[in-house]
């Protein structure tokens, strides 16, 4: 192909020559010049709808195969075309075997625009979700999936934990959600079936419900007899100190039971006996507890202050809640030293309202965040005796939040204490004006 300058050139000259020598021959170089312009204007109009009509139209078009620039536009633009196509059909086929290599994934996985209209699934999640390719594309997610629970998890846009689904989307199945950001174009989807999962925890729980239910009974008695042996000072010397020792412990074995108990009533009943309260009253309460821990500990020198500016309610069991503050507080009293300040308070945003706990204390190393509320996961075990805890007071709390809608969060930094965040949905907690 020529160089578009060099053609240009070639043409001017030509028109510029036969205007010379036309106008020689006619005896008037200007109308001549003016005809010869004009008539290559036209053509040169002609020849641009010409060239227009081949972009748009028929590409078998030969009428520009006159003009050599026209020509090699029209090689340049055919040339730009087949990279065009053949980088098409590259990412057509990327994108195929990227679409085959995530439907071969023993997980569903689904695509949404911005407004969380579906834009694609595998067939996994048109498995596990009930979707009809022909019929469900471009459809709203949450007029597919009538769940409560799912479209207030996505539209919250807090995906740091994946959302389970119990009985959905029948009554004998359970799946696990968890969205993702896809920059700004929408969000990513992954979609499993949990369900076998869910038995293997239910039996779990029911295991360790039957064994605390029957360990119960026998541990009342041996402590009982012990507590006898005690208050009627039925043995003295080296037996005595045995005794002690063996009700202290039987004690702290009734705790955990107890403790047990409550966990696997958390994890397999519905929140019942739901009402409206006064969210500091609870508070009051709880502290009146956390003052009988700080004694037996000997840590007159903890304290504890409750933000009072407001009067906030709280929607949910009054049980459950308790339990939650207590384990929080009685946490912070128990693993921090002599002298920790523990504050109260409820911070309020758009969409949530959280419930602080927090504390001056030690902190806890990054490394332990993530297990914290795992079943008897302690930081230090060589302090569990000494602090009489359990083990399973923020497992508790875990599944409290769980079952009021809301997420537990913990943070900390070793030297600069540690925070509890109760995080609860805007309509559990309402502040009273």
């Amino acid at each position: 192909m020529r160089n578009a300058s060099s053609t240009t050139i070639i043409e001017v000259a030509s028109i510029v020559l036969l205007t010379v020598i036309l106008g020689a021959i006619a005896g008037d170089v200007v109308p001549t010049g003016l005809v010869i312009v004009s008539g290559y204007l036209a053509i040169t109009l002609w020849r641009r709808n010409s060239f227009y009509n081949w972009l748009t139209g028929d590409p078998k078009i030969k009428v520009l195969s006159t003009s050599d620039l026209w020509a090699d536009i029209i090689k340049r633009v055919e040339i730009d075309r087949t990279q065009a196509e053949h980088k098409t059909d590259a990412a057509i086929h990327e994108l195929d075997n990227f679409k085959t290599a995530l439907s071969s994934l023993n997980v569903g996985i689904l695509l949404t625009d911005e407004n969380w209209n579906l834009l694609w699934w595998n067939g996994i999640s048109g498995n596990l979700l009930g979707l009809q390719e022909s019929d469900d594309i471009n459809a709203y997610l949450f007029s597919l999936l009538r769940s409560p629970s799912l479209k207030q998890y996505a539209t919250a846009l807090e995906f740091s934990e994946p959302l389970v689904l119990r009985n959905f989307p029948n009554p004998h199945s359970s799946i696990e959600i968890f969205f993702g950001h896809i920059s700004a174009s929408g969000f990513i989807g992954l979609v499993r079936d949990i369900t076998h999962l869910q038995k293997l925890s239910e039996m779990r729980s029911d295991f360790i419900a039957n064994v605390s239910h029957e360990l119960k009974t026998p541990l009342t008695v041996i402590n009982g007899y012990l507590e006898t042996l005690i208050d009627n000072q039925l043995v003295d010397g080296v037996a005595k100190k045995a005794v002690e020792n063996a009700s202290s412990q039987g004690l702290r074995m009734s705790s955990i039971i107890q403790d047990l108990i409550s966990l696997s009533q958390l994890e397999t009943s519905e929140t019942q006996a739901v009402d409206t309260f006064n969210f500091l009253e609870l508070v009051n309460q709880v502290l009146q507890q956390t003052e009988s821990i700080k004694e037996n500990l000997s840590k007159p020198n903890t304290k504890i202050h409750v933000a009072a500016g407001a009067v906030w309610t709280l929607t949910g069991n009054r049980n459950e809640i308790y339990s939650l503050m207590s384990n929080l507080l009685s946490n912070s009293v128990r693993y921090c030293p002599d002298g920790t300040m523990i504050s109260i308070h409820v911070e309020a945003a758009e969409n949530t309202c959280t419930v602080v706990v927090e504390d001056n204390g030690p902190g806890i190393a990054e490394t332990h965040l993530g297990r914290l509320t795992e079943r008897f996961y302690r930081v230090d075990s060589s302090h569990s005796s000494s602090t009489g805890g359990t083990g399973l007071g923020l497992s508790i709390a875990k599944h409290v939040m769980s079952r009021h809608d809301g997420i537990l969060n913990l943070r900390s930094t070793v030297g600069s204490g540690t925070r509890a965040e109760c995080i609860f949905p805007k309509d559990r907690m309402r502040l009273i004006t």
